[in-house]
């Protein structure tokens, strides 16, 4: 069985080259691992040297070439690479299709490994039929072609951020869709699966379409979910979805301006007009605004929690990055100082020797011993998230 594993991404950022080099390191002497590019997005065609493999693809494109559009852009239609990318290399038996933002907490050979002698049409998650779930907002998405009915029997629905689709499921999918089938894809796909005989089976967690030997393994409600996921404690080999990530480099200021926001902040302000500023942002995105926020950051992180939680969730899940900074000014998002004065801040508590400073009633500055010690729990006096 020869299978393609492809990351679907329209970044190149060093998390998703993280991400990629992981499944290469841990599966890429059994299968071929592309970077599954959008080419929508500009980039520098040097970032694409970090990837073994890749291939580039546009939705606008793959419309024009006769697949139906669900709605402007990539929504709905997160199938319609695949099919395409099966038309270039047709000699792979499954393509396994990764989102960038899916986190697998084991070594990838384990995974896949479970799967590798199943010959199932489609392998993913959260399947379940319209009587399950019949308030879902993708359902009337779903249209037959011309002439043909489709009933709420007749639908499925999956949750496609991990899937893998064998080469009579690709080529099934492939003509359907060009016959005028059409909706999002998360219930077109098992639909049509389901409706011209194919198989289909669930990878984990529970419910009737799971095997027995995977039931209760690779993820749980809430370690795969569609909404950012609530800080939590780490199990082995599961997956976790969606863990948003942007590092956009790997060289650091001397300085580190962490901030908790929500969709409306005051981010572009701590940065305007210095770009010679000494400290870089780090932002942990609590919402749903996660690509709205992060192109103006550093690095940035989604999930959801208190702010103590999510503060120390960030700075344990990177402990590279106490080794970088001397401070860390964690700054209220809603913040009006600008770059100057973060600047100076930073310069005042270096030139003092400060391990400790509170700006205001909620926006503390500590060293970079002080913080490893509050972390580790043996700060030698408590000091407590004010505002947290």
């Amino acid at each position: 069985m020869r299978q393609a594993i492809l990351l679907l991404s329209n970044k190149t950022d060093f998390s998703v080259r993280s991400r990629y080099n992981k499944l290469i390191e841990e599966y890429g002497q059994k299968a071929d691992v592309f970077l599954l590019y959008d080419g929508s997005t500009p980039v520098d065609k040097r970032d694409l040297e970090y990837f073994q493999r890749i291939y580039v693809f546009s939705v606008p494109e793959l419309i024009k070439e006769g697949y139906t559009e669900l709605e402007n852009g990539f929504l709905g239609n997160c199938h319609y690479p695949i099919l395409k990318f099966h038309k270039d290399y047709p000699e792979y038996d499954y393509c396994w299709l990764i989102e960038d933002d899916v986190m697998f907490s084991g070594n990838w050979k384990y995974f896949f490994d479970t799967f590798s002698e199943d010959t199932f049409d489609l392998l993913t998650t959260k399947i379940r039929k319209y009587k399950d779930d019949p308030y879902w907002y993708w359902w009337n998405s779903v249209k037959a072609p011309k002439g043909q009915q489709v009933s709420v029997d007749d639908l499925y629905a999956s949750f496609n951020p991990i899937y893998r689709l064998s080469t009579k499921a690709i080529e099934c999918l492939d003509m359907e869709m060009r016959k005028g089938w059409q909706g999002h894809f998360e219930a077109l796909v098992p639909t049509i699966i389901t409706k011209y005989g194919l198989t289909m089976r669930d990878i984990g967690c529970n419910g009737s379409f799971v095997m027995k030997r995977t039931e209760n393994k690779f993820y749980t409600e809430s370690t795969h979910t569609w909404v950012p996921l609530q800080v939590q404690g780490i199990i082995p080999n599961m997956i976790y979805h969606p863990v948003k990530e942007i590092i956009s480099k790997t060289t650091y200021r001397h300085y580190c301006l962490l901030s908790i926001v929500g969709e409306h902040n005051n981010r572009k302000t701590w940065i305007a007009g210095n770009e010679d500023r000494n400290f870089d942002v780090h932002l942990i995105i609590r919402d749903l605004s996660f690509c709205k926020n992060a192109a103006d950051a550093d690095f940035a992180y989604g999930k959801v929690g208190s702010h103590a939680d999510l503060i120390k969730d960030y700075l344990v899940h990177h402990q590279y990055l106490l080794d970088q900074y001397e401070y860390f000014f964690i700054i209220d998002d809603m913040s009006q100082m600008n770059a100057k004065q973060i600047d100076a801040l930073f310069n005042d508590m270096k030139r003092k020797s400060c391990e400790f400073s509170l700006i205001g009633m909620t926006m503390p500055c500590f060293s970079q011993d002080l913080i490893r010690q509050l972390l580790n729990g043996d700060s030698e006096f408590p000091i407590y998230w004010v505002g947290m």
